[in-house]
């Protein structure tokens, strides 16, 4: 569950002994997606001479999934080109960040950058606590800029508060439905769904509780968001364009009764699962389907899994998906300020993206490289870039994120555990708009 924005002493203990650590241990290079080309970084020209003193630049990045060689091999990249500075990333779970790195930052302390979490919402929280600087300078035309006109308008939205741009993205990803091919075919089906009912009746006939296979594994916490595609697929929300919660809606309320009940009744999902337990039962071949980003094509492809991607289907609203985009923010205590607005704007360059979309399957975080010929060179990045045009991000721009966030996760468990939908969604809305600021 989310933790509190405000961390105890003994937390702030441990993030300054993470503020000083330095590069991550070499971990095992992780395969590549089928189809995608070597992670080794290309071939450039020899740089020239160094200048006397190197700017080191610490990262702190929780990316620990199936596309991790991809973010190390742009990191060598960077630095086989930048003679001047050196990029030292070391990599956490998503938990040991979002847990370490507020107080860190409040003691001064801490790296020069962080992914602080795979969810914007917490831009926001680290702008109301005063920890980071604001990104304006990176945005515009010069050699060492990027045009924000490049990047898509609902993510720099996300980033965003006080008029002043706060984080830039580190990547950027839609959810599709991964599918295993084989439990299809044993089950008589040929095709993905195409509709939320077609969803929902494809989840209940492919879970075979006497061979401990499940039509879909659904997380409700510690998870990149699911749930909220399947509110918003048929017409229901979180919190509404006035600030307030959705969840008492009828929309909201119908939408997601109607996966909790096959989840209570018909165990089309284990109850409870995270992100990470929900990955491994698709790795292991235990169930069907998972709505998924790109990373996890690096998980998938080397676990022997035959599988496919589809778009989300669609309900009563327009079609829809989540957009992921992981944020990079800059500590407002860092001494390398310059070097760390030069990293990132190179890192939102057509040269890094094309390098990152071909060795993670992610579609670029840029908006005008669609015709980009290398890119189709990566199966997986046509097929998740089609989906950018309906994706939206999960509660960009709402105050108090992680408390939010929390009341979210919390009721979306109570009901798969039999809860009734009406009662538990009702008092989670009072619970919301209380956070929330509303009546």
């Amino acid at each position: 569950m989310r933790r509190s924005f405000i961390q105890s002493a003994l937390v702030l203990a441990v993030a300054l002994a993470l503020a000083g650590c330095g590069t991550a241990a070499s971990p095992s290079p992780t395969a590549a997606p089928s189809g995608a080309p070597s992670t080794q970084a290309p071939a450039t020209a020899a740089p020239t001479a160094a200048p006397a003193e190197k700017v080191v630049l610490n990262l702190l990045t929780g990316f620990t999934g199936g596309d991790r060689a991809a973010y190390e091999g742009l990191v060598k990249l960077f630095n086989d080109t930048h003679p001047n500075i050196e990029a030292r990333m070391d990599i956490q779970p998503w938990d040991t960040i979002k847990t370490t790195t507020p107080a860190a930052f409040a003691s001064g302390q801490g790296p020069d950058i962080v992914t602080p979490d795979y969810n914007p919402g917490t831009v926001l929280e680290y702008v109301k606590g005063g920890l980071i600087l604001p990104l304006d300078e990176m945005f515009g035309t010069g050699e060492k800029q990027v045009d924000p006109a490049a990047l898509p308008p609902a993510v720099l939205e996300g980033f965003s508060a006080d008029g002043k741009i706060y984080a830039a993205p580190a990547n950027l990803a839609t959810l599709m439905v991964y599918y295993n091919k084989a439990l299809y075919a044993a089950a008589g089906l040929t095709k993905p769904p195409s509709t939320m009912d077609e969803f929902r009746t494809y989840a209940k006939a492919l879970t075979d509780k006497a061979k401990g296979q499940y039509g879909i594994a659904l997380a409700d916490h510690a998870t990149i968001a699911m749930w909220p595609i399947l509110i918003w697929a048929d017409g229901g929300d979180i919190v509404g364009q006035d600030g307030c919660s959705m969840l008492d809606d009828p929309k909201t309320i119908a939408a997601v009764k109607s996966w909790a009940d096959l989840i209570a009744s018909d165990a089309i999902s284990p109850v409870g699962l995270t992100g990470g337990e929900a990955d491994n039962l698709i790795a292991a071949g235990k169930a069907a389907m998972e709505m998924n980003g790109p990373w996890a094509t690096g998980v998938y492809t080397p676990a022997g899994i035959d599988y496919d991607v589809a778009p989300i289907p669609r309900g009563s609203a327009p079609q829809v998906t989540l957009a992921a985009a992981v944020p990079f923010v800059v500590n407002k205590a860092t001494k390398n300020k310059d070097a760390a607005l030069e990293f990132l704007a190179w890192w939102n360059g057509k040269d890094a993206q094309r390098y990152l979309s071909a060795n993670s399957g992610f579609p670029p975080s840029r908006t005008d490289m669609a015709d980009d010929p290398e890119l189709a060179k990566n199966p997986w990045v046509p097929k998740f870039a089609a989906a950018v045009p309906y994706s939206r991000l999960y509660l960009a721009g709402v105050p108090n994120f992680s408390q939010v966030d929390e009341i979210f996760s919390t009721a979306i468990g109570r009901l798969t555990r039999g809860e009734p939908a009406d009662a538990v969604l009702t008092d989670s809305a009072k619970q919301m708009d209380a956070v929330l600021g509303c009546k």
